[in-house]
């Protein structure tokens, strides 16, 4: 007994060494953190348990050579994040470049089952080369296992990839499965090619911020959230798991409320002008509303038109998005995109969702038309109307049909719960104050202005949609200082909400992508 004690040890302590001193120091001076570092930083301190530890893979690489990988790269186990269950996986990239070597691989997929099983969130702390190339038993180290699994438990257990480090070809697809995708500045990188890829196969040289953090917020929204080093990504990655419930089955957690329920907020009469094409930052609106002003925002340099993000609501956890005057235009492609992403998690993890409706007007232009506006905007409808979590919908000023308004919670047949109007609010089916009438010969019959080009401008005031009962746009007006004592009300009695939709012969319908 005693030698085999001592053989665990020493198997155990050259796997916490990773690669070894030298390749620590070469992580550290690019600004990294180790795998056991990062980890550290994310759970709370001691409950951090091991599995695989002994994991130590010996290759033969394609030239003959053999080498030593401790934990073949890949460092998984259970902690608690918060007080709250959770499994980790860590790639090592001291050892062998984080590369996804067979064990590597396997070590994730079974932890991923193993998660789902026992309904507690995933982690990826992710910083890879890639697959292990050059090695004769790696064709695919269970990349396929592991896409397939990401998919089937997505929606089912929380997933959130925190990338730090290189993420290349078909690995690259694993942050883009997850719920969550949050980047460090400077040291994160997300390719299908690569720059040297790329130049190597098309001659194109792209930039180095290609790939990077800032590029996948700002251009192609694949990223949630970015933090300027490990660390601050990975409390990022902890602020986030705390809006979170543990699985589909259960409800996000509660905090004991410090704001009160019943607190007026007479500054959103400074904060909104009454004139409907005077812009404003919105995130000063969801900064009064919600509990003690704090939020996590989602994209939030993504389609900056609209902004979503997860508050709390007398300590309980809601989604909001927002129409933001502040920044130009309605629901284009882009924020089409990023509003059903924020839906579709809300729906999935049973997070009430609240939608704050102020479009401005819209003019999509060719581009939009030709890149297929319409279907986006169809797609978001789609997935608002069938979502079965409780939606409640607040429109500050002007809710335009054209400019994504219908999709926002503006009328009670999108499926909205509740949906309350402050007094100077307007409806119409078009948002834009072009007169069409000047534009004669597109195929609108000469004797169709008055009826319809005109008419289809004018904007109806909240209280005359609000006299007829029959026209179910407006539950209620109210005063904007009562918005928050509204929304908690609303979102106390559609708590027990128990909704499915009609019986189908499939398991879901084919919305438009």
């Amino acid at each position: 007994m005693q030698e085999a004690l001592a053989r665990l040890k020493a198997i155990r302590e050259k796997n916490l060494a990773g690669g070894g001193e030298k390749h620590v120091e070469r992580q550290h001076a690019r600004g990294k953190l180790t795998a056991r570092e990062r980890i550290d930083l994310l759970v709370d301190p001691g409950t951090f348990r091991e599995l695989g530890s002994c994991v130590n893979t010996t290759g033969r690489r394609i030239d003959g050579r053999e080498t030593d990988a401790p934990g073949d790269g890949a460092v998984v186990g259970t902690a608690e994040v918060d007080g709250r269950p959770a499994a980790v996986y860590a790639s090592d990239f001291t050892v062998l470049g984080g590369s996804l070597g067979v064990q590597h691989g396997f070590k994730f997929i079974k932890l991923l089952e193993l998660a789902a099983d026992w309904g507690i969130p995933m982690v990826w702390l992710l910083d890879s080369s890639g697959g292990r190339l050059g090695y004769r038993d790696v064709p695919g180290a269970g990349i396929d296992w592991w896409f397939a699994l990401q998919s089937r438990y997505s929606g089912l257990i929380p997933q959130i990839n925190v990338l730090m480090g290189p993420c290349i070809a078909g690995q690259a697809y694993c942050p883009t499965l997850c719920d969550f995708l949050l980047m460090s500045r400077g040291t994160a990188h997300l390719w299908l090619g690569g720059p040297r890829m790329t130049q190597a196969a098309t001659s194109e040289k792209i930039g180095d911020d290609v790939g990077g953090a800032d590029y996948h917020m700002m251009y192609s929204g694949t990223c949630d959230a970015v933090g300027d080093d490990d660390e601050q990504s990975i409390i990022l990655a902890r602020r986030l798991l705390g809006y979170l419930p543990q699985n589909c089955w259960e409800e996000p957690p509660r905090k004991i409320p410090t704001d009160d329920p019943v607190r007026r907020t007479p500054e959103l009469y400074r904060i909104v002008p009454d004139d409907d094409d005077a812009p404003y930052d919105v995130r000063r609106v969801i900064e009064c509303l919600v509990d003690d002003g704090e939020y996590f925002e989602i994209k939030a340099d993504y389609a900056e038109q609209i902004v979503t993000c997860f508050a709390r609501f007398d300590g309980r956890v809601t989604g909001l998005a927002a129409n933001n005057p502040a920044r130009p235009g309605g629901l284009d492609i882009d924020a089409c995109d990023k509003l059903y992403r924020f839906i579709e998690i809300c729906d999935a993890y049973r997070i009430p969702l609240v939608t704050l409706v102020d479009t401005p007007a819209v003019v999509p232009g060719e581009d939009q038309e030709a890149l297929g506006l319409i279907r986006h905007l169809a797609k978001v409808v789609d997935l608002y109307a069938t979502s079965i979590v409780p939606k409640i919908s607040l429109v500050l000023r002007r809710a335009a049909a054209d400019a994504g308004g219908i999709v926002m919670g503006m009328v009670k047949g999108m499926g909205v719960d509740v949906s309350y109007a402050w007094p100077l609010a307007g409806y119409a089916v078009e948002a834009s104050s072009i007169d069409l009438r000047r534009v004669p010969g597109l195929g609108v019959e000469d004797d169709a202005y008055e009826g319809y080009l005109n008419r289809a401008r004018e904007e109806v005031d909240v209280f005359e949609a609000a006299r007829s009962w029959t026209a179910q746009v407006v539950d209620e007006i109210i005063d904007p200082r009562d918005s928050r004592i509204k929304i908690i009300e609303a979102l106390a009695v559609t708590r027990g909400k128990r909704k499915t939709l009609p019986r189908r012969a499939k398991a879901h319908g084919c919305s438009p992508t």
